[in-house]
């Protein structure tokens, strides 16, 4: 979701409303002609550069408005609504950017314009909530909806939170759009969301739970598990918030409500290095499209001004949750005593007090004034947070850091497995706490050199070859792991390394097996496996492979389907069975029709199952062959000896 700011508002006189929505929900609508009209007109505003200054931008909008017919107040807005689009904090637009800025004013003004709809099912999954999931313990309740924590049938443990429908404007064909942006986030630092599926009351957004509180209590936490708090240690945490605000940002969303709360410790075991993982990212605006506007304290001058946010407020509020740590003081400086909504004085208190940073030490210091700077053009962006010395050194302390020669192995063992295996064990970590899993989090950070939830071939090879592993077993190494396109993105990474053999327990691979048999037939179909092979990053596992190789690959007794020992047998790399019998060879068969033991041949011989001469096209499975096959003169198999 792209969060703050309200939309423009409707200018006063705008006439022809109805043919106005009509005209709106026709070019939204074709999303081809769409992107056609926005491309042709940025070629011609943005020049050689490829790059939109603002008032290319006002020009721009003002040509689209004649050319779809629409008041051009439309775009009265757009001198600050240009900021908020501008994700890089270049002061210009790409062609992107461009798009998105032009896409959300349009949606926005069909808001305003069209009739209030509530109770409406969206193009999201319908599922029944208390059919999947039993309901734990509340965890809170917002202002769209309660958490709750919830376990799946399986037993997995789950956090369940609702999105009220009702009470909004809430054009809900967007809301789809807006949450598989959400789900397509994939980062060691980003809260994952593991579905999202709807009724007709509510749109449900399933995520993993976190058991290590948040940055409220994360200081107590530590040294009641007596670690020794340094500004080390608060860097570290400050430099995984950040590396998570730069991801965001790098796919166009904002997160809008950064606090203490907001960024959990995803476990209770590992204080001295806290996993840090940001929750409600872009959950702040609400269906109607218009922002409540975040937490007051933490909303930056701007918003306060004009109404606006742009990804610069994002770091504002960073900068008040790091001072926040700092001084032990939740809420920041600027949470002066108020009356209530509108909150003057803490408005006029984040306008104009400035902030104290004089508890940080020399070097973060500087970095945080900056950061909470009045004027938003002012301020760095999170990839210039994350690439001053400060941080940096504590970036490289990581990197540098001995790799755990298990985490190689185990790297090593990834790049031995096949397509199938290798699916199985990123379905198998889809359904794992990933942000738990210290040291494969650790290894992950390690080989992201640059920290985009990507590891990219020549980032890992440089970081195995500075940790000793020779050039050409690490070369290797990254080409079988990583694959022909060159990276691999971080649910992928861990999921592949979760294949490891310790992980594929009997009760983990049950907990697959019973999500993949979707017809609780007690076996895999091809159909089934079929729709695992559709799923979010599978394609770059399948190398070309298709559902009936995939289905041979494990089906042992080449019945059609694939039992779970079948599927257990093929996880853990067990050999198929063999049927002790050679093509060629002289056997006798039992025909129960005769009643009598029948000498033939066998001329066929397929992943345990034989064909045999008395019995030409037909395939006899294992079972078969202990009852009725056995070698020429009585010997072997024969269950009616």
């Amino acid at each position: 979701m792209q969060g703050g700011g309200q939309p423009p508002p409707a200018a006063v006189g705008r006439q022809d409303t109805a043919a106005t929505l009509e005209r709106i929900q026709s070019i939204l609508g074709d999303r081809d002609y769409c992107d056609r009209i926005i491309q042709q007109l940025f070629a011609q505003y943005a020049g050689g550069d490829g790059k939109l200054q603002q008032n290319e931008m006002i020009g721009l909008a003002n040509i689209l408005s004649i050319k779809i017919g629409v008041d051009k107040s439309l775009f009265d807005n757009m001198e600050s609504m240009f900021f908020r689009f501008d994700f890089d904090g270049s002061e210009t637009l790409d062609l992107k950017e461009c798009g998105k800025l032009i896409k959300y004013i349009l949606k926005e003004e069909k808001r305003t314009l069209a009739p209030r709809d509530e109770h409406t099912l969206t193009r999201l999954e319908r599922k029944d909530l208390k059919a999947n999931f039993t309901l734990g313990k509340k965890l809170g309740q917002g202002g769209q909806g309660a958490v709750y924590l919830a376990t799946t049938k399986t037993g997995t443990k789950r956090v369940v939170k609702f999105y009220e429908k009702s009470g909004g404007n809430s054009c809900m064909e967007d809301i789809k759009d807006e949450f598989e942006l959400l789900k397509r986030l994939d980062h060691p630092n980003i809260a994952r969301i593991c579905e999202v599926f709807e009724d007709l009351s509510n749109i449900y957004v399933i995520s993993e739970p976190y058991t290590g509180g948040d940055l409220v209590t994360v200081t107590q936490k530590a040294q009641e598990n007596r670690i020794q708090i340094t500004h080390q240690w608060y860097g570290l945490i400050m430099l995984q918030v950040i590396e998570g605000i730069m991801y965001l940002h790098s796919k166009e969303t904002m997160h809008c409500d950064l606090k203490e709360p907001n960024v959990m410790i995803a476990d209770d075991k590992n204080w001295a290095e806290p996993h840090v993982m940001l929750i409600d990212f872009g959950m702040a605006k609400n269906f109607s499209g218009v922002r409540a506007g975040g937490t007051p304290g933490y909303m930056p001058p701007e918003f306060w001004q004009y109404n606006l946010w742009t990804p610069k407020g994002d770091i504002f509020a960073l900068a008040v949750t790091f001072w926040g740590i700092y001084n032990g003081r939740q809420g920041g400086p600027f949470q002066v005593a108020d009356a209530g909504p509108p909150f003057p004085n803490i408005q006029r208190a984040t306008i104009t007090a400035p902030m104290d940073c004089s508890r940080f030490p020399p070097g973060l210091r500087e970095i945080v004034q900056a950061m909470a700077q009045k004027d938003f053009r002012k301020r760095p962006t999170a990839k210039q947070v994350q690439q001053q010395p400060y941080f940096q050194r504590l970036s490289n302390m990581e990197e540098n850091q001995a790799i755990d020669p298990a985490m190689v192995q185990k790297m090593v063992d990834a790049a031995k497995r096949s397509a199938c295996q290798n699916m199985i064990a990123l379905e198998l970590g889809s359904k794992q706490n990933l942000g738990q899993m210290k040291e494969m989090n650790k290894l992950f950070r390690q080989l992201d050199g640059d920290d985009d939830g990507t590891v990219e071939s020549e980032e890992a090879l440089q970081v195995l070859v500075n940790v000793g592993l020779p050039s050409s077993s690490a070369r290797q190494l990254v080409d079988s792991l990583i694959g022909g396109d060159g990276k691999i993105h971080y649910s992928e990474f861990m999921g592949r390394m979760m294949g490891s053999q310790e992980a594929m327990t009997a009760q983990a691979l049950g907990e697959v097996f019973q999500s993949l048999d979707t017809d609780q037939s007690g076996s895999l179909g091809r159909a089934e496996i079929a729709e695992l092979m559709s799923r979010k990053g599978m394609n770059s596992l399948l190398e070309g492979r298709s559902p009936d190789d995939l289905l041979a690959e494990m089906d042992g007794d080449g019945d059609g389907v694939v039992t779970f020992a079948e599927f257990k047998r093929a996880m853990l790399g067990d050999p198929k069975p063999s049927s002790g019998f050679g093509n060629g060879e002289n056997v006798e068969y039992y025909s129960a029709s005769y009643g009598k033991w029948v000498p033939c041949q066998i001329i066929a011989v397929e992943n345990g199952r034989v064909q045999v001469s008395v019995k030409p096209g037909a395939w006899m499975d294992q079972q078969v062959q202990t009852r009725s096959l056995r070698k020429a003169g009585g010997g072997g198999g024969g269950g009616y000896n």
